[in-house]
């Protein structure tokens, strides 16, 4: 017979063991890049394609390279949300169309858990370090290109 004791301990391993996993994977996801570009300028992103990688996008890192970030691909056009738990890095978010373009920029703050919704129906959203946008000039309106 297993004891209370032994069966909390064995619960609290596995909790802890999913976590580290979670963790594990959220830095192992640069794997999955992809090469968008902006403008005249091509940026190897990582990539998140499946739902695992969307649901931990850039959470538990400290930090990132200046022109690194991260694009997400919704499984549908659809108005999106984005919120900021578990991150710890200041972010900008893009929302972008279907067609490429670049249809709202938003700050964020690290572990905001306010979501942000995309103002209107989207395929992508990429995040990169904030201000990076201002810095490279770019606005809603411009093209991302080579997206998958």
């Amino acid at each position: 017979m297993v004891s209370f004791k032994h069966a909390f301990a064995l619960f609290t391993f596995s909790f802890l063991l999913c976590a580290n996993l979670q963790i594990a994977a959220a830095q192992d996801q640069d794997k999955d890049t992809v090469v968008i570009q902006l403008g005249d300028e091509r940026y190897t992103v990582a990539y998140a394609s499946t739902h695992i990688n969307r649901q931990l996008g850039l959470m538990y890192r400290r930090q990132m390279c200046e022109d690194c970030g991260m694009l997400f691909k919704f499984d549908s056009v659809r108005i999106a949300s984005i919120w900021m738990k578990n991150t710890y890095i200041p972010l900008d978010l893009a929302y972008i169309s279907e067609e490429g373009e670049i249809v709202s920029i938003h700050q964020l703050t690290p572990h905001d858990e306010t979501s942000v919704p995309s103002p209107k129906r989207v395929l992508y959203a990429l995040e990169m370090n904030q201000g990076w946008f201002a810095k490279k000039d770019i606005r809603p309106g411009d093209k991302v290109g080579l997206l998958p």
